[in-house]
């Protein structure tokens, strides 16, 4: 930096001259490209800090999902008698189905249970199949 420096010179109008000073600041320049690393460095802690959250977000839905399905699977399994059939409800944010059907061999029936959900406006869903042994006694074949 540049500091005026007055000069008195006897009995004459003063003469001003410029005098350089060794100052330990930043320039301009300096201080604009550190506050642009650093917004740039702080846009992608964001931007990842927002992928975390989502990802975050996603997990908790498919254990959720996971939880109501396998629930929904032992409800089924303990149920006597067996009915081929399809059922369809509701757990909060989620849609499911149970589809009881027989396959081709006897005393034997299949279960898919659903789990339908909405993520960032995409649809979700998540199955689960299982085999279930039918006695002749409840509905086997």
């Amino acid at each position: 930096m540049f500091r005026l420096k007055k000069q008195v010179y006897r009995g004459f109008l003063p003469q001003l001259s410029y005098e350089r000073r060794n100052l330990s600041a930043f320039t301009m320049v300096e201080v604009i490209v550190a506050l642009s690393i650093l917004s740039i460095s702080a846009l992608a802690i964001f931007g990842v800090l927002r992928m975390c959250s989502t990802a975050d977000n996603s997990s908790q839905m498919l254990t959720k999902s996971v939880l109501i399905a396998e629930s929904l699977l032992s409800e089924t399994m303990l149920k006597e008698p067996v009915v081929y059939q399809t059922t369809k409800g509701a757990k909060g944010l989620f849609d499911w189905q149970i589809q009881i059907a027989p396959t081709e061999m006897d005393n034997l029936a299949t279960i898919c249970v659903q789990v339908k959900w909405l993520e960032q406006h995409k649809p979700q869903r998540y199955e689960l199949f299982s085999l279930l042994y039918v006695p002749a006694a409840f509905g086997g074949q």
